[in-house]
């Protein structure tokens, strides 16, 4: 067996190559078999160990409260109620339940989405979900796709505070930065409106898988008394389904059940 060298910006950390006896059918029954090489991508621990990683926003990103106040999404207290969207587009308020990922004091790589209309950028990670579409016609918001496949002449979602609903703005640019400190709030609805524009609460899996594997955490509101402060670190609920994932589903990133 050997290996290959690391993939930089890829979804995997490595490759391994093995080495299979494959049955040469060109030459008759009986014939010798050939050594078949077949390449696999082993991916990065923490879409299965639990110890490490849940993509993130920057802690600095705005949120905005019922109460029109906005504030830093690392300043977010459980039962706060902040500005998401839903399904079909529109505005609505959302109960926070819990930070899912917080780290102030860790430098990360992340991925600046300019947005036209919009005087700075949404700053996430590129295994963060974010609502984008190619088409300039959608009304829905459909499914969120990874921030790294978005591109110069897509579409994201943004708030549109006149209309209450989540309207189409185009991606003038986007680069990629590195900043200190990140944050991964969960919501009730399962999405967040950061900096303006619509964004799941989830990544490195689909959305609609995560949204189901933390029903118990949103339908409990947190699962006991969540601290007013966040808790440095990857939230436990988090970690055990890392965990349980690992042991028993084996789902890849980037795909449901």
């Amino acid at each position: 067996m050997a290996q290959g060298n690391r993939s930089h910006g890829s979804d995997f950390d490595d490759v391994v190559v093995r080495m299979e006896i494959e049955e040469n059918h060109s030459v008759g029954t009986g014939a010798q078999g050939y050594y078949r090489p077949r390449i696999e991508p082993v991916y990065r621990n923490y879409y299965y160990s639990g110890d490490s990683g849940w993509d993130c926003f920057t802690d600095s990103t705005k949120v905005q409260l019922r109460d029109g106040r906005k504030i830093a999404m690392k300043d977010l207290k459980p039962g706060d109620w902040v500005k998401v969207v839903k399904p079909d587009g529109r505005i609505v308020y959302s109960k926070f339940i819990a930070m899912l990922h917080y780290e102030p004091d860790e430098k990360t790589t992340f991925l600046q989405i300019y947005v036209e209309g919009k005087s700075g950028p949404i700053c996430l990670t590129g295994n963060h979900l974010i609502y984008a579409t190619k088409s300039h016609a959608q009304v829905n918001i459909g499914r969120p796709v990874f921030a790294k496949d978005v591109i110069e002449g897509m579409f994201v979602f943004v708030d549109d505070e006149g209309s209450e609903k989540a309207v189409l703005a185009k991606v003038l640019e986007v680069r990629e930065t590195e900043a200190t400190g990140f944050c991964a709030p969960l919501t009730e609805e399962g999405t967040i409106i950061a900096d303006g524009v619509a964004a799941s609460c989830y990544a490195i899996f689909d959305h609609d898988f995560s949204h189901k594997a933390f029903w118990l955490l949103r339908r409990l509101g947190g699962v006991g008394k969540e601290k007013k402060v966040a808790k440095v670190g990857i939230h436990w609920y988090a970690k055990g389904l890392m965990k349980v994932n690992k042991v028993l589903f084996h789902v890849r990133p980037g795909t449901a059940m």
